[in-house]
């Protein structure tokens, strides 16, 4: 009797340590598939020897880390998009970092303030303005590495 519930024990153990582990795991064909498949929906196209084979490891790092924040209980969720095959280190030199080049200098003293949105005294200020339909918002840009 005892080597039956000592059984159903190791058993029950493994049940319990098999759902525990990540249910997302895939196979490394699986994963070049969803590779070929992103090169091909964001025109990624590799000159390097070699460069294709290091981009699919840091995609690979990456779907590890977007399985791994989606199997939380977060209020959002994260997947690919057209940075999957970038380190964070690149990303953030590429998109985050700042440029103090002397022509952005130059530009930014020939800029001048526009009195297009400016009030004069005396008028009547409006409880609410919709920026949007004066022109003064644009719409939503990808920046870029700019």
């Amino acid at each position: 009797m005892a080597s039956i519930t000592i059984t159903s024990l190791i058993f029950f153990s493994l049940i319990t340590l098999s759902l525990a582990l990540d249910m997302s795991m895939r196979s490394n064909k699986e994963v070049m598939t969803m590779y070929e498949e992103w090169l091909v929906k964001h025109q990624k196209v590799y000159n390097g020897l070699g460069e294709k084979d290091k981009r699919f490891e840091i995609f690979k790092d990456n779907l590890g880390f977007i399985d791994e924040h989606n199997a939380q209980n977060y209020t959002y969720k994260v997947g690919l998009n057209k940075f999957a095959d970038m380190t964070n280190e690149e990303y953030r030199d590429m998109y985050l970092g700042t440029r103090n080049d002397a022509k952005r200098r130059v530009m930014k003293t020939k800029i001048t303030t526009g009195h297009r949105y400016t009030y004069s005294s005396g008028d009547r200020l409006p409880v609410h303005v919709d920026w949007r339909s004066k022109g003064a918002v644009s719409h939503i840009k990808d920046q870029g590495n700019c």
